[in-house]
């Protein structure tokens, strides 16, 4: 793999590319891979976070994506493209309205059990996802599913609720990834650390605070892959043992290289470092239902203390591109262009004393200790906000703590996610108030509102519409500062062929990876 040259216009041109209207009918092989394949090896790769839990139907973490990647399957999976690819489905096909679709299944495709896989594991496992107990964040991206039906062993009918084009897309989110229905009869916490599934690796061993190995699954739906014996995934808490011993060879590949080294990995002989323009971003949250930021005034104060150029140019050295509070980035098809608000202390600071605050506010803000991007930002955002009357004590905390005791509870900290994959996942992570995430406490019903008539919409330039609309809600309100879209940035041995970046950071392919070491 060879790096590309990356440019500001390549890169939104880039991204633009993947705009078209989704296929209601789709029929596809596998995504093809460059040079002749070598089978054997083992891919060992470094991770600075935990996989905490092996649960596919409810994890979040950038390390439990690629877990999961690996070992189960969904009915489709988003390429890099970002278009939607068969993987458990061969093939798709909806009516007029996009109300009914219709999924046509592999045959002869077994879970790592030897269990066979049919269209009762698909139907198990959908609504195992919409039972609110099983809390996965899928559960909002596909609420418009009214029923689901096993036709025969290999079709699957979806009936909808209301029209939704981008069923295909929606059935590709990561934590969708087919259960086997037997599997699913038991307690939802056996899957925390014993996977089944039907993707091209089986589990071997697992030990959170260390290493997960997996090894090759030989019956994988697609023949000859994966090309690999096996792959570990290697956890470094300390990240410049991590950037070390990915430099001196130990690892073959890192999942995430921090902005600061990047380009001293990237020109280090023998390694490849891969940059990918995405919408992942940090982003400020700012609980409504508690003051002061229950007052718009507060929050449309602390957006304009927040010099967002700057924080590119610090904090990712480059790697991305400023944010206006929108979470919608220009990798979506329906992006409404907004201005971010300008980095204006002295406004902010009069904003500030009409909203009752005259002689400033002291607040502390939460920060997770992973990633270290959190902190930095928190600490950024700390020094710019003083001249605007913002006094703020950043706190940063292990990351275990941070998810047991501020993540989706605490008043003011810094939340880190990956892009989504629709504008309708998007909204539905964080901002509905029924959102899988919905930690600012917005609660807009006109912003509810709007979400819902854009999922029903097939009309393209009505559901623009509506989903400017939406967006120039946000901007107003102001529900988190959202102040950057981060590039995703990873890196591999020379050696290692078919590693691959993606927006979503959450697809990655490894069956088609394949070592070329002498």
């Amino acid at each position: 793999m060879t790096q590309l040259p990356i440019t500001r216009r390549s890169a939104l041109a880039g991204l633009a590319a993947a705009t078209a209207l989704p296929d209601l009918s789709y029929a596809q092989g596998a995504p093809k891979t460059g040079g002749t394949p070598k089978s054997g090896g083992t891919l060992k790769i470094s991770h600075p976070t935990r996989v905490a839990s092996l649960n596919v139907l409810q994890i979040s973490g950038p390390a439990e994506y690629l877990a999961v990647d690996m070992l189960y399957s969904g009915l489709t999976r988003m390429g890099p493209d970002m278009r939607a690819q068969p993987d458990l489905a061969l093939e798709w096909s909806a009516d007029a309205d996009a109300k009914s679709f219709i999924f046509k299944l592999r045959p002869n495709v077994s879970f790592h059990d030897g269990k066979p896989f049919t269209a009762e594991d698909v139907v198990a496992t959908i609504k195992t996802i919409q039972d609110p107990k099983s809390a996965s964040p899928a559960r909002t991206v596909l609420s418009m599913i009214g029923d689901v039906a096993a036709v025969d062993p290999l079709t699957v009918k979806f009936t909808l609720n209301s029209s939704y084009a981008d069923l295909p897309i929606s059935l590709a989110h990561a934590n969708a990834r087919i259960v086997s229905a037997e599997t699913l009869k038991g307690p939802l916490t056996a899957l925390d650390t014993k996977a089944n599934g039907t993707g091209p690796f089986k589990q071997e061993s697992f030990d959170s605070a260390r290493m997960l190995k997996l090894v090759k699954n030989p019956a994988y739906h697609q023949p000859g892959k994966p090309h690999l014996d096996a792959v570990e995934m290697h956890l470094f808490p300390d990240l410049a043992a991590e950037t070390q011993n990915y430099l001196s060879g130990a690892v073959d590949a890192m999942l995430e290289v921090q902005q600061a080294d990047f380009k001293r990995i990237s020109t280090a002989p023998g390694s490849v470092g891969v940059r990918t323009p995405s919408g992942r971003f940090v982003n400020v949250v700012m609980r409504q239902d508690q003051k002061p930021f229950d007052d718009v005034r507060v929050r449309r104060a602390m957006a304009m203390a927040v010099d967002r150029p700057t924080l590119v140019d610090i904090i990712l050295e480059g790697y991305g591109r400023p944010a206006g509070d929108n979470v919608i980035s220009p990798g979506y098809r329906y992006l409404l262009e907004t201005t971010a608000p300008k980095y204006d202390p002295t406004a902010a600071k009069k904003l500030l004393a009409e909203a009752g605050y005259p002689n400033g506010l002291k607040i502390p803000l939460i920060c997770s200790n992973r990633p270290a991007i959190r902190s930095q930002v928190g600490i950024a955002i700390k020094e710019m906000a003083k001249p605007a009357g913002f006094d703020i004590d950043v706190q940063t905390m292990p990351h275990d703590t941070y998810l047991a005791n501020v993540w989706m509870k605490g008043q003011f900290y810094i939340g880190y996610w990956g892009m989504q994959s629709t504008e309708d996942q998007a909204f539905t992570l964080l901002f509905t108030t029924d959102a899988a995430f919905a930690d600012t406490a917005w609660n807009s019903k006109e912003f509810d509102a709007l979400v819902a008539k854009g999922r029903a919409t097939i009309d393209d330039a009505e559901r623009r519409k509506i989903y400017a609309e939406a967006q120039a809600l946000m901007v107003r309100d102001v529900p988190s500062i959202i102040p950057f879209f981060q590039d995703v940035l990873t890196a591999n041995r020379s050696y290692v062929k078919n590693w691959v970046g993606h927006p979503l950071a959450r697809y990655f392919f490894v069956e088609n990876v394949w070592l070329d070491k002498a």
